[in-house]
């Protein structure tokens, strides 16, 4: 899953930014309001993770912008404005989730796993289907109960199928939901990452490749 972090505290954004991709995540950071629009139109995130108090637009009306236009992206306020009524105002304009600052950063990730969890109507913090299971707390695949271990970049893809399956999904849709602003991931890329999954997961993967147009997921269950 990716995460975008809108938060102008350098030392702050790098923090939140090391301890979700610690926990599996990937994320990006922007520092300014005014492009989060822009970026959230042109990337693919599952969690935007917003400070309210940013230079040029503030927080408050990014989230009224997104609400607006219809996008549905989950949202956590992260804010040092704790007074009840300004608490209320940012769930009451569409965000999911609002933490006062300061807070742990620990917290910072059991708060986004609930958020993402509610959002995609996941009754725990488990990925199934068929004899697979990924644990997205402790980041441990397992086919039929035993480990198996992938490269971080393949649990990424995988993830990414387990979360949509059943749907197509293109190649490059593959590519955005793992690629970063500092590194780009080709298509060419994604059919080397889907076919190491393939020869250490067999039929258990479920990928099927749909001629020209991408990869499915079938459901095993």
């Amino acid at each position: 899953m990716k995460i975008l972090i809108i938060e102008d505290n350098a030392i702050l954004a790098h923090g939140l930014r090391t301890v979700i991709e610690e926990a599996g995540y990937r994320a990006d950071v922007l520092r300014d309001g005014e492009q989060a629009a822009s970026y959230l139109k042109s990337g693919q995130y599952d969690l935007l993770m917003l400070d309210l108090g940013l230079p040029g637009v503030d927080g408050i009306e990014v989230l009224r912008n997104l609400r607006k236009r219809n996008n549905q992206i989950p949202v956590i306020i992260i804010s040092a404005r704790d007074r009840l009524d300004q608490r209320i105002m940012g769930l009451d304009e569409g965000a999911d989730d609002y933490l006062c600052k300061p807070f742990s950063l620990e917290e910072v990730v059991a708060r986004v796993r609930a958020v993402i969890r509610r959002s995609r109507s996941f009754s725990d913090n488990r990925l199934k289907n068929g004899e697979l299971e990924l644990c997205l707390t402790s980041r441990v695949l397992t086919l039929k109960g035993e480990e198996v271990v992938l490269h971080r970049r393949e649990m990424a893809v995988l993830e990414y199928f387990l979360m949509n399956r059943g749907r197509l999904l293109s190649k490059d849709q593959v590519a955005d939901s793992i690629a970063s602003f500092e590194q780009d991931v080709s298509a060419g890329a994604i059919e080397t990452y889907v076919s190491r999954i393939r020869k250490k997961l067999a039929a258990a993967a479920g990928i099927r490749t749909v001629r020209g147009l991408g990869y499915m997921m079938d459901n095993l269950d």
